[in-house]
């Protein structure tokens, strides 16, 4: 529970349990104190002082109980001895369990008769509130009569004035006082946390689309330093962002300028076996440049997300590689299969683990389902697999598993790694398992996104 609390939630929660903390402790150190004065251990004030007057009258002889009385009088509490049973107050009930409680603290619990009332005098709330009478007494008086064992009773008249304000009693005021303040307090908080919580949505905009997302400035001068120094951060890695994507097309465009230029120059080289590994040359040089381009582009591809159905990829990509060893096995229709995504991206993942598992095996199946709210696409082949200890490393620029610089046996070491960031840019994931074909399985989840729009044809 705690754990799904926002920051405001939090503050008032630590407020409440500290408040809380505060009176269980300020309550127990008086019962202590008081306790460790009176040297009676943990015993109620009114119960122990009854107990300890009756046994004392008792232990006295009739002529002395007077200076007992004397001594024991005070505003709060009246005591006195009667013959018979007082009469119950006409405004009175009666309370046996504060008889049954009084009874407990004689030393021969159950051999004394004891009765208690209480008396509550004053004018009632609605009437003082009418009256317009802000400041009222409400008078409380607790009658309790313990017989003695000479005969007659002991009669203890403890008496309490509490002072109302407008007929209510002043710790009711106390309380709406506090609440207010606890209102104020948690507005207070939350105005001061809600700087922190733009924040935290504009830096999770700006990690999905790298669009700068400016944050209005306020709070205690920590958070607004903060925010300027994020608004700041975001204005220069915005920046780096469009400077780098420039600088990505002008060196595209000038390599791949001056690899045609290479391309018409190779027709002229005369023997055909020099002129056929000039153009392998270029083409992996070209493979290379693209890959390493798509890696340093990084997930950009967030403007051109639309909805695309996974099961129209493979089976264009199964189409495409008609003459290879690519099965498919389709357990989804196209419109389970729809994620929100870039098309052109997905596919380029799609051909990227095609391309490595026909690098490594002699047959390739495709799997597509749904599992829960992802959709799951398997690729696996029957080569040789993957190593445990090699299966994060495969993921990294251009580490391969196959050391060879030969594009029929090694590649770029590239592919992975782009079909990895491509996944994650679209906030899935890819795993590597072992295939029942014999060789590795590369799982790639991505989230579903259902919905009435139908997928894109591309």
């Amino acid at each position: 529970m705690f754990g799904r609390l926002g920051i405001a939630g939090r503050f008032f929660l630590i407020a409440l349990l500290v408040l809380f903390a505060a009176l269980a402790l300020g309550t127990g150190a008086a019962f202590v104190g008081r306790s460790a004065r009176t040297g009676a251990g943990p015993r109620l004030p009114l119960p122990d002082q009854i107990s300890a007057i009756v046994e004392l009258l008792e232990s006295l002889p009739a002529e002395s109980r007077q200076r007992v009385l004397r001594a024991a009088n005070s505003d709060l509490l009246s005591v006195s001895i009667a013959d018979t049973l007082p009469k119950q107050p006409s405004a009175g009930k009666r309370m046996p369990g504060v008889e049954w409680f009084v009874d407990q603290y004689f030393s021969e619990p159950g051999k004394r008769t004891v009765y208690a009332w209480d008396e509550v005098s004053g004018r009632p709330a609605r009437e003082a509130w009418k009256s317009g009478d802000a400041l009222s007494p409400l008078r409380t008086t607790v009658l309790v009569a313990v017989s003695l064992k000479g005969g007659g009773f002991a009669i203890f008249e403890s008496r309490s004035e509490i002072v109302r304000v407008f007929g209510l009693p002043v710790g009711f005021w106390v309380g709406i006082i506090g609440a207010v303040i606890g209102i104020i307090a948690v507005r207070a908080i939350m105005r001061e946390a809600r700087p922190l919580q733009a924040l935290a949505g504009a830096v999770q905009s700006f990690a999905a689309d790298a669009k700068p997302v400016t944050i209005v400035s306020g709070g205690a001068r920590e958070t607004k330093a903060l925010v300027a120094a994020v608004n700041d951060m975001q204005a220069k890695i915005a920046q780096l962002i469009a400077s780098r994507t420039l600088l990505l097309g002008a060196i595209s465009h000038d390599l791949k300028t001056y690899l045609t230029r290479l391309r018409l120059r190779i027709e002229y080289i005369s023997p055909p076996e020099q002129q056929e590994k000039a153009e392998r040359d270029l083409d992996d040089m070209t493979r290379l440049l693209d890959d390493a381009l798509a890696i340093a582009r990084g997930s950009t591809f967030a403007e051109r997300r639309r909805l695309v159905g996974l099961r129209g990829l493979v089976e264009a990509e199964i189409a495409q590689r008609s003459g290879e060893p690519v099965i498919a096995t389709l357990m989804c229709d196209e419109s389970d299969s729809t994620v929100l995504g870039d098309p052109v991206a997905l596919k380029r993942l799609l051909s990227n683990l095609v391309d490595n598992a026909l690098r490594f095996g002699t047959r390739v199946r495709l799997t597509l389902g749904v599992s829960g709210t992802w959709v799951v696409l398997n690729v696996e082949d029957d080569g040789p697999g993957i190593p445990l200890a090699q299966r994060n490393l495969v993921f990294e620029p251009f580490y391969r598993a196959e050391t060879s610089r030969s594009r029929e046996t090694g590649g770029s070491g590239l592919g992975l790694a782009i079909a990895k960031q491509i996944a994650a840019g679209h906030g899935g994931a890819i795993s590597i398992g072992d295939s029942p074909l014999g060789g590795a399985l590369f799982s790639v989840r991505l989230p579903c996104a259902r919905g009435n729009a139908k997928p894109d044809a591309a």
